[in-house]
């Protein structure tokens, strides 16, 4: 899977001189910041056409991890999650295993935790969904399924497993001072009614609540992502330009909002909102020729036959009413990187590729390095 890569993730000799010379093109961008009630807003311009930073993953990765035979420690499904620590080492949350597993900054297997069952430390079918950092040296691992989230130490040692307060499944990020950002589970949930047709949209439900579980505040409803919905079949399928949700912790306070457009929003432990950054952005309709492209490029693999078919269960499908106005949004404390990451390439589903470190502290990947001002 190729991807675009955001703005400074990987600083090799060639992206920097890219970096200079956009910024070069882009020197006289201006922004302009003022409060609104207590709110800070930023508002950017729009880079000049023709500065996307044309940045993408190497051909060949820094370092891989599994193995499609071999010693089981290596070998990886359903990876959900990955994080790189700050020495170095790699945590990978093994869905298949229901295991958390450690490698060093080489890839060599260091130890494995957790497992299948409803024990303290160990998850659900499905889990872990996702791992992170912890006030100090500490690792989380999520079980969305099962309501609950797990804390080991460096090493592995099992700390403390609490569960999440209704409505909340997903441990999202954790705040400096031990409160943690959570959501409600991001897949399609269908709660009766008329089936929707077409493409559907459901919204998500934010909330910060304590290190014990309990309850703190909660941060509203806001969209999640755009499916392909079918009511004569009563299915759903992830659209492939699906506006989607966003959210991540930056600094003390949490970021949420979609993709629609160029506008993050961040708020404070209260739910209080506190900063707004825009940038100008023109939206774009996708056309069935777009649609039927990306769907052509997708099955170009399969067989005669099975390609057929899979481009007969698509060829129907709705139109969203725009492009993402960008992808996601890589955040650390305000200006300062962090070692988080994601699993950002993949290899016949068996490997872990590359795990790349999180950029600045907002980041827009779109037609150039970043806005004037965040």
């Amino acid at each position: 899977m190729r991807n675009l890569v955001p703005g400074g993730l990987f600083a090799t000799t060639a992206s920097l001189a890219a970096y200079g010379s956009v910024q070069g093109a882009n020197a006289d961008l201006q922004s302009v910041a003022r409060d609104s009630a207590g709110v800070t807003i930023v508002e950017n311009e729009r880079p000049a056409a023709g500065t996307r930073l044309g940045w993408r993953i190497g051909a060949e990765p820094t370092l891989s991890i599994g193995a499609v035979e071999g010693d089981p420690a290596y070998e990886l499904f359903r990876v959900a999650d990955a994080i790189r620590l700050p020495d170095g080492r790699i945590v990978v949350a093994n869905a298949g295993s229901a295991e958390v597993r450690m490698f060093d900054e080489a890839g060599i297997h260091l130890g494995s935790w957790g497992g299948e069952g409803e024990g303290p430390g160990e998850c659900g079918r499905g889990g872990p969904s996702g791992v992170g950092p912890w006030p100090g040296d500490s690792i989380s691992a999520s079980d969305t399924y099962a309501r609950r989230f797990s804390v080991f130490d460096a090493d592995g040692e099992h700390g403390r497993t609490s569960s999440l307060p209704d409505p909340y499944w997903r441990l999202i990020g954790v705040l400096p001072e031990g409160k943690l950002f959570v959501g409600t589970v991001s897949s399609f949930r269908y709660t009766g009614g008329e089936f929707p047709d077409g493409v559907a949209r459901i919204d998500l439900e934010y909330g910060i609540v304590e290190a014990d579980g309990s309850a703190h505040s909660t941060l509203g409803a806001h969209p999640g992502a755009e499916w392909s919905a079918s009511a004569e079949n009563m299915s759903v399928r992830p659209h492939p330009f699906s506006r989607s949700p966003i959210y991540a912790v930056w600094g003390d306070r949490v970021v949420i909002g979609a993709n629609d457009r160029y506008d993050i929003r961040a708020y404070a432990t209260d739910g209080g909102l506190t900063r707004i950054v825009r940038r100008e952005h023109d939206a774009r309709r996708p056309t069935r020729a777009d649609l039927d492209a990306y769907h052509a490029r997708r099955y170009e693999n399969l067989s005669g036959e099975e390609r057929s078919a899979a481009l007969a269960a698509v060829a129907d499908m709705a139109l969203t009413e725009a492009f993402p106005a960008f992808n996601t949004i890589p955040c650390g404390r305000p200006g300062v990187p962090l070692g988080r990451g994601v699993p950002s390439a993949w290899r016949n589903g068996s490997s872990l590729d590359r795990v790349r470190p999180c950029g600045p502290s907002a980041w827009f990947p779109g037609d150039s390095a970043r806005p004037a001002s965040v």
